[in-house]
């Protein structure tokens, strides 16, 4: 019996050492499609304006349009079908969150905002992380930035919820809004 178990463990571990990890490299429009996909919840969820006075400034002192850093892991796991960013979403802070690529560029970002990443879910802040390992990966990921513009337009508004809505299937902005 002992032996028995011994070689089904044996074959279970085979298996599982078996099972292909997939990896493949981002193509720049992902790379774009993700930067769209955070900056379009972060105008749907109405957080833009804690943008004023963040990252580098493209616009005037009284309409500030930060530009502020994201870092993308440059490699996706597509067996498992997740891929990895950091960035500041204020008001939470900087965050660590995986994302999904569902079908041609369709980016779903993974947690909710409204439970403000804690440190049990996948996504979550990173000050719940090791500040070593986060300097890491900021260090050999993708350097790129988000622009936030903190006095949009009305019409940059309803593009981002719109296309938030189509991604995700909700968008906060139409869920706020008063109904005329």
């Amino acid at each position: 019996m002992r032996r028995i178990l011994c070689i089904i463990a044996s074959f279970l571990l085979c298996a599982a050492a078996a099972r292909p990890v997939t990896v493949r490299h981002l193509t720049p429009s992902e790379v774009t499609a993700i930067k769209q996909a955070v900056e379009d919840e972060i105008y749907d969820y109405g957080y833009y304006k804690d943008y004023y006075q963040m990252g580098d400034n493209l616009g005037t002192p009284k309409h500030w349009i930060a530009r502020v850093r994201i870092y993308v892991k440059p490699t996706y796991n597509s067996l498992d079908n997740y891929g990895e960013v950091i960035y500041k979403l204020m008001p939470y802070g900087e965050v660590y969150r995986l994302f999904y690529i569902e079908g041609r560029n369709r980016i779903k970002l993974d947690g909710d905002p409204q439970n403000g990443f804690p440190p049990t879910q996948p996504s979550r802040q990173t000050v719940f992380m090791d500040s070593d390992e986060i300097s890491r990966y900021e260090q050999s990921w993708i350097k790129s930035c988000i622009v936030i513009d903190t006095a949009p337009s009305l019409e940059t508004i309803r593009s981002a919820a719109q296309r938030q809505k189509t991604r995700t299937g909700f968008s906060d902005w139409e869920y706020e809004r008063p109904k005329k």
